[in-house]
């Protein structure tokens, strides 16, 4: 193909992929978007150099922290509460980007290759097309927050877009390329890993690309093989023992408190999932777009479920086929290799959640390339109505996610009804029923879920919401709770604080009789006593400080201060201090916030960062700021004239 005609067919992509997200561009935040995206107003507009570099390095998603990716979110909003419109607008141009990055990257690689230059570029402009409209993408792109899976493909592709360029230099005898892998694939690595974990993955996906491209002779040739194993090979292999290693030392260990299975089983269910999503790519399953995969159990043996093995078998196949056909089907071969190497950090030993679809987003990203060199052996006719077909069959799925991301409602009904053992879904569903009043729909839905999960602390507290806003709420319903707290198989996480501060101030307010105070504290008691809950001090403290809430709900200073210190002594932070001290002088009892301030500053030490990775960067500014200082003393300041004007 001539330039323009290239030019048109990427002007042509693009307008299709923008065509098919459009809709999903009037969608809200959702879910995650609630719990990370506040924090760019959390210590006030980011509009100065101090506050910046505390929204940068407060990140607490991997070690990293991802502060490349928190950058980007200033693009649309530099304080909180925000419009959602410029963050949803801004994932569209970055996920715009990363087709006509692809579409380069392949027309690339069909050079290396040596395919003729008609089949090239049908291969390169197909396969972009195909992956870029696909549905399953839809929940990475509409989803705000997973801007952080999107931006670690962008400078993958640039990575290998850079080290092709070094590559070329080398092997033409005009320079080495060493600044190429070093300067090049180096910053872009740093990029990606900063956006997101998995973006250290770009030098083992180069080498693994670098494996299917034809050797050559020389010694230009050899000298740039040993450059480039020395710099991605040390990268690649560094990742790698670090898998190996969690993987290893897991051995024998438990369930994780926070997920409900160990490091094994999660290593188990993995290659099932993987399967699951190449169905899904393929069409070979329905996509349902759901954000909701709690459903999904860890196998606990090779032989339960009975399908552990021969997935496990299967994928161990599918890569040593793909190896070693690579020379003879180096296209196939690329897109498989690349597939399961680009799922290496988030599918294996590490910790994560089991099922999220976004994380195709990086390892799908040459799926479809074998398949647009396929079309392009077809005549002109054939290769554009076959294309053309496929094409838009997939952007009316997707169109059809996007329409969905713009209505909620129906978006949460549909999920729970594609996904009926997942307690999220249900609960998502429920709540969305009762925002919009369908009482009847959705005090029938979480009754149903809440008695078949009954272990679902999720599920009790939505339960326990919908019958007060009824007036049906009865003691079973509390029991059921408590049963929930008593028995669930893994930490609750940050719902359990939620949901207990909204019920505790609705006790204030008489908003739901029977869900007293002493109800409350009854379930507060009842969590304590798990097991998932106890093994984890932020959890303790979490409950420590909430029964100090409900004792000062009653006035009751004395016992509300011996919590609060409590809970102070699991985890002690000046962020804690501060939240405890303004709770009691707001309550009236501005001494005793005092008190609470002074109990914190004898054991404090500023200037001694703790933690690790971004949590300790993220500490050492507050520390350079005199940040913690400087808030304790403005709190002090307040209590002390409220002590003045109001002596208790």
């Amino acid at each position: 193909m001539s330039r323009p005609w290239i030019f048109a067919c990427a002007t042509l992509v693009l307008l299709v992929v923008a065509l098919a997200y459009r809709p999903g561009l009037d969608s809200g935040f959702v879910f995650d978007d609630a719990a990370n995206l506040p924090s760019i107003g959390e210590t006030g507009p980011i509009d100065n150099g101090p506050a910046l570099a505390r929204y940068l390095t407060s990140g607490k998603a991997d070690p990293t922290g991802r502060p490349v990716a928190l950058l980007t979110f200033l693009i649309d909003a530099r304080d909180w509460p925000a419009d959602p419109a410029p963050f949803k607008r801004t994932n569209l141009i970055i996920h715009l980007i990363n087709s006509l990055l692809l579409l380069v990257l392949l027309r690339n690689l069909g050079n290396e290759l040596n395919i003729s230059a008609y089949r090239r570029d049908v291969g390169a402009v197909v396969g972009t097309l195909f992956w870029a409209v696909h549905p399953l993408l839809a929940s990475t792109v509409l989803y705000v927050v997973q801007r952080e899976a999107m931006l670690p493909a962008t400078f993958t592709l640039l990575a290998m877009l850079t080290w092709l360029r070094g590559r070329a230099v080398a092997l033409s005898g005009r320079g080495h390329g060493l600044g190429w892998l070093v300067v090049g694939v180096g910053v872009c690595t740093l990029l990606g890993f900063f956006s997101k974990a998995n973006g250290i993955l770009a030098p083992l996906l180069i080498l693994v690309t670098e494996s299917i491209l034809p050797s050559q002779e020389g010694k230009a040739f050899q000298a740039y093989r040993r450059r480039l194993w020395a710099f991605n090979g040390s990268i690649a292999m560094v990742v790698l023992g670090w898998l190996v290693w969690l993987g290893l030392s897991s051995i024998g260990s438990g369930p994780i408190p926070t997920r409900g299975w160990s490091t094994g089983q999660r290593l188990l269910t993995e290659p099932s999932i993987l399967i699951d999503y190449l169905s899904q790519l393929l069409l070979l399953k329905p996509i349902d777009g759901s954000l909701f995969h709690d459903n999904y159990s860890a196998a606990s043996s090779w032989l339960s479920p009975w399908w552990t093995a021969p997935m496990f078998v299967l994928c161990a196949t599918a890569v040593g086929l793909a190896f070693k056909a690579r020379k003879r089907t180096p296209a196939l071969s690329l897109a498989i290799l690349f597939f399961f190497g680009g799922h290496l950090l988030e599918s294996t030993s590490v910790s994560l959640e089991l099922y999220f679809e976004h994380r195709n987003y990086l390892p799908t990203m040459l799926a479809f390339w074998p398949a647009g060199l396929a079309i392009g052996r077809l005549g002109r006719g054939a290769a554009f109505t076959l294309s053309g077909v496929i094409a838009i069959s997939l952007a009316t799925l997707t169109r059809y996610q996007a329409t969905m991301w713009a209505n909620p409602l129906a978006q949460a009904i549909n999920w729970a009804a594609l996904q009926p053992e997942s307690a999220r879904a249900q609960a998502y569903a429920a709540q969305m029923e009762a925002d919009a009043h369908l009482w009847p729909q959705a005090l029938q839905r979480i009754e149903r879920a809440s008695f078949q999960k009954n272990d679902d602390p999720q599920l009790a507290f939505a339960l326990l919401d919908i019958k007060c806003a009824t007036g049906t709420l009865t003691s079973p319903d509390i029991d059921l709770a408590g049963k929930a707290l008593a028995t669930t198989g893994r930490d609750p996480g940050i719902l359990l604080s939620q949901w207990f501060e909204r019920a505790i101030a609705s006790t204030k307010h008489n908003g739901c009789p029977l869900l007293n105070r002493d109800a409350l504290g009854s379930l507060l008691r009842v969590a304590g006593t798990n097991p998932q809950v106890l093994a984890l001090p932020g959890r303790r403290q979490d409950i420590a400080h909430l029964r100090g809430e409900l004792r000062l709900a009653d006035d009751d200073v004395t016992a509300a201060k011996k919590w609060f210190s409590l809970a102070l002594k699991e985890s002690p932070s000046p962020a804690v201090a501060l939240s405890q001290a303004a709770e009691l002088g707001r309550a009236g009892f501005p001494a005793a916030g005092l008190e609470q301030l002074d109990e914190y500053e004898s054991s404090a030490r500023y200037g001694t960062a703790s933690g690790y990775g971004m949590r300790h960067v993220h500490e050492w500014v507050l520390d350079r700021q005199n940040y913690w200082p400087n808030e304790l003393a403005h709190l002090r300041s307040a209590l002390k004239a409220e002590v003045n004007r109001k002596p208790q």
